[in-house]
């Protein structure tokens, strides 16, 4: 490409921000750390860059060849960050080798990453999301989700829906099988012609096919889910989500919630619930989320962990009209003979707490 052409063009995936954009991006991410910490949660930053090689166990092919590295001046391999979650985990990881083993950590976090989807050419995002860290879980899925609902309403997000699933039922039910990863793409992907195919083709029993089958079709409630013909195994393997989710509706939440057992994750370090946030008007999730200690695992820590990130880029084309900007201010005049003082009054304003618009003659 030509340099004038360069000038004029930003490269495939990024974008920039201007004016009301950029303020619209900065109230969001305003509202939602000041509701974080609220609830006790504390900053963090992880690097944005980081060794390559630590993460790959984390990546699949596809999303390794589609990250952005290079050889930094000692000629090792960096990553430039593709998954908050992960740098955040590995930073925490170091820190825990000082730290009591029975700390709880929460965090929340704001920050872009570059990452490949279903496009050659990675693109660039932007997360503000929170995470629980702890050696034992008691209530903690209860509470980011708690957190995640009440924070999409605290935002006025519009007729938006949490859709959870949860990986360990099936990890349950494909524990000693082959092809575990194909049949777990083809649900989430939701190739229901694929899956027939290669669960028919599978050393599976006839019930845990039956199963299968049946829960990658199923989108519904708790009742719904209690009546589905699943086997004893399955019905085992269920309960902690049902029960998580009675919890929720128990609370209220009923009307913001669907089961929906196609929810799987892209990354293999999940071991529970994954759930992701719809809403009208957006082509992908405005949240993603999940309990991943499997993460930890591999990190050398035992540690149980869940949370969950917005998307700014679809968030804020559903709130684009919903939130008040304020961008105007209390009008100062600057005259041109008298300026300093005008300048100074201004400044005392400002002081006070005020926004001012300076005008001059």
């Amino acid at each position: 490409m030509k340099k004038k052409n360069l000038f004029l063009h930003t490269p495939p995936g990024t974008k920039p921000l201007y004016m009301e954009e950029a303020l619209l991006r900065n109230t969001i991410e305003r509202k939602l750390c000041s509701y974080f910490e609220r609830w006790s949660y504390q900053p963090v930053e992880p690097p944005m860059i980081d060794y390559f090689d630590i993460y790959t166990p984390f990546l699949t092919e596809r999303q390794q060849k589609g990250s952005i590295r290079f050889v930094d001046r000692d000629g090792n391999l960096v990553l430039l960050r593709n998954d908050i979650t992960l740098f955040a985990a590995k930073a925490l990881a170091v820190r825990m080798g000082s730290r009591s083993s029975d700390e709880k950590f929460k965090y929340y976090y704001c920050g872009q990453i570059m990452r490949s989807r279903e496009k050659d050419a990675p693109e660039e995002y932007y997360q503000i999301g929170c995470e629980i860290v702890s050696k034992q879980f008691t209530h903690e899925e209860f509470e980011i989700l708690c957190l995640l609902l009440e924070s999409a309403k605290y935002l006025g997000v519009p007729d938006f829906r949490l859709h959870i699933g949860d990986i360990s039922f099936y990890n349950a039910l494909l524990k000693d099988c082959s092809e575990r990863t194909e049949i777990l793409t083809a649900i989430r992907k939701c190739d229901l012609p694929l899956l027939h195919e290669l669960v028919n083709n599978a050393e599976l029993s006839d019930e845990i096919k039956n199963d299968l089958l049946l829960s990658a079709h199923f989108i519904g409630n708790t009742n719904e889910l209690k009546a589905l013909k699943l086997s004893s195994s399955g019905k085992k393997a269920l309960e902690p989500l049902l029960h998580l989710v009675s919890s929720l509706e128990k609370a209220g939440y009923g009307d913001y919630m669907t089961i929906d057992l196609s929810e799987l994750p892209d990354l293999d370090y999940y071991n529970g619930i994954v759930f992701n946030v719809y809403a009208a008007g957006a082509e992908m999730p405005l949240v993603s989320g999940g309990r991943y200690d499997l993460l930890f695992k591999e990190l050398g820590q035992e540690k149980s962990a869940v949370g969950f990130s917005y998307w700014l880029y679809p968030l804020e084309k559903v709130l684009h009209d919903k939130l008040e900007l304020d961008n105007c201010g209390e009008n100062v005049k600057i005259s041109k003979s008298n300026f300093v003082d005008d300048f100074q009054k201004a400044i005392k304003e400002i002081t006070a707490g005020k926004k001012v618009q300076l005008n001059y003659e």
